[in-house]
């Protein structure tokens, strides 16, 4: 009996072992939607605290905020999409979904209808779901229809990823809460790419016969039926992006009304309107919103929810879904970051966790109007810029106050220490070419190779540099050009 007992212990050690080296040497999917945290949270659900559920690729990652459709109607969302999400990956994340959480209402991103899947988007999908029915079942189904990888390398992701101890870094055994910006599913994203407002909308479109991808109309029909059969309310929905068109839109909308399902798509004029979506500013790439346009989108979306279902309203019990002073936190900071004019920029550095450094190595004093010096002045600094023509100037800023400012005709060097811990130089000179322009915070140096206003802002709270700008002097007109984000 001893023999037995210490058989199976053995056994179940080995188990645990290989699961736990599983974990680590499992490909990551953290650089570009940070699919792994946003599933990582997933699991971290406590259950029955979801009553929508919101499916599709990473147009919803990006793209939803459930932290908006929270604040705004107490709706209890999430959101989990994964890169070029396989309608298989939504079907078996859908299932998986059920076992925890009391949901009635599933809302579906279209994109994926008109594309291809491959075999690594399987593993994007499914790597990161926990060993399960539903995933035996996923993986299972990949392998026999698409002739993907072995349902064992699955179930032992040591036999694909062996080879992966090689490269392993920190964050395969470490995942940092505050580096994450994942809140319910949604991935805060700060950057900003300007897209013509006509690239985007689909109103004029020339109309074509477009054919949906047979594998991924079966599976989202599988989802359709599950949902009736459940008897949870559906909604699909189209975020804006350049490469949707309006025959999509209208192969979708027959498929909608065939299934007797709503369809709300952003991509028409009339609806971007209405939300007041600007490509210009709210896209971060041609195909995916940031954080400004998720919530335009996201609070259009919870509005609708609630004014045509019968959904609880969330914010009544007092428990909060998330770290709700972090969220905050880093919602200020993404809204710094998505700034693309220098009084927007001015106007968001108005914090108490930052720390901000600003030096002079190019001279803009003649664009430097009042408007703009108000919002300066409004951050404690008494310099009026306008007036500095010839001069150099170093102003820095610790949570909120003003703790040294000055201007001298020759060149300027200031070091400080931030909450007596982080030490910091600036260098101020109008004469600088324009490698040369750089400050140094923590034993760093951190190069804008560009001349104007530099700007560099310290989250003093989790200790890092969040943002790096540049307001420059092009043909008497202020600009923000940014060197550096944290994202």
């Amino acid at each position: 009996m001893k023999n037995v007992l210490k058989a199976v212990a053995f056994l179940l050690v080995g188990v645990i072992l290989i699961g736990c080296v599983s974990q680590v040497i499992c490909g990551k999917w953290t650089d570009a939607n940070k699919e792994t945290y946003t599933t990582k949270e997933f699991y971290a659900l406590e259950d029955k605290s979801i009553e929508v559920f919101i499916v599709g690729s990473s147009q919803i990652v990006t793209g939803i905020s459930s932290m908006t459709m929270y604040e705004n109607y107490g709706i209890s969302a999430f959101g989990l999409g994964t890169g070029n999400a396989p309608m298989a990956g939504n079907y078996y994340w859908l299932k998986e979904c059920e076992k925890t959480q009391d949901i009635s209402m599933v809302a579906i991103e279209v994109s994926m209808l008109y594309e291809p899947t491959k075999q690594f988007l399987f593993r994007r999908a499914y790597d990161p779901m926990k060993l399960s029915r539903n995933k035996l079942e996923a993986v299972y189904e990949q392998s026999r229809d698409y002739n993907g990888d072995g349902v064992l390398s699955y179930v032992f992701p040591m036999i694909k990823y062996h080879n992966r101890w090689k490269e392993l870094t920190e964050e395969d055994f470490v995942f940092h809460k505050e580096d994450s910006l994942v809140y319910r599913g949604n991935v805060m994203k700060s950057g900003v790419k300007p897209v013509p407002y006509e690239k985007v909308i689909i109103d004029n479109d020339a109309v074509r016969d477009i054919d949906m991808e047979a594998d991924q109309l079966e599976y989202f029909k599988k989802i359709l039926s599950y949902c009736k059969e459940k008897g949870w309310d559906v909604v699909l929905f189209k975020t804006p992006k350049t490469s949707w068109s309006l025959s999509k839109s209208e192969g979708v909308s027959a498929l909608a009304k065939e299934y007797g399902v709503p369809f709300l798509d952003f991509n028409y004029d009339k609806l971007m309107k209405e939300i007041k979506f600007d490509p210009m500013h709210d896209l971060r790439d041609a195909d995916h919103p940031n954080l400004r346009g998720a919530e335009k989108i996201s609070d259009y979306l919870g509005k609708y929810l609630k004014e045509n279902y019968d959904l609880k309203d969330y914010r009544q019990d007092g428990t909060e879904p998330v770290d709700m002073e972090l969220y905050h936190e880093d919602r200020e900071d993404c809204y710094l970051k998505m700034s693309t004019e220098p009084m927007e920029y001015l106007e968001h550095l108005d914090n108490d966790r930052y720390g901000v450094i600003v030096q002079l190595t190019g001279d803009i004093s003649g664009s430097w109007n009042s408007a703009v010096q108000d919002k300066f002045a409004a951050l404690g600094f008494k310099t009026d810029i306008s007036t500095l023509s010839g001069r150099n100037y170093v102003g820095v800023i610790e949570r909120g106050n003003c703790v040294f400012e000055e201007s001298v005709i020759g060149p300027l060097d200031y070091s400080g220490r931030f909450d007596g811990r982080i030490d910091f130089t600036a260098w101020s000179d109008i004469m600088y070419e324009e490698d040369d322009v750089k400050m140094e915070v923590d034993g760093e140096e951190e190069f804008f190779d560009e001349k104007g206003m530099n700007i560099l802002v310290y989250d003093l709270e989790k200790g890092r540099i969040l943002s790096e700008v540049v307001i420059e002097d092009n043909s008497n007109n202020l600009e923000l050009e940014t060197v550096y984000l944290f994202e």
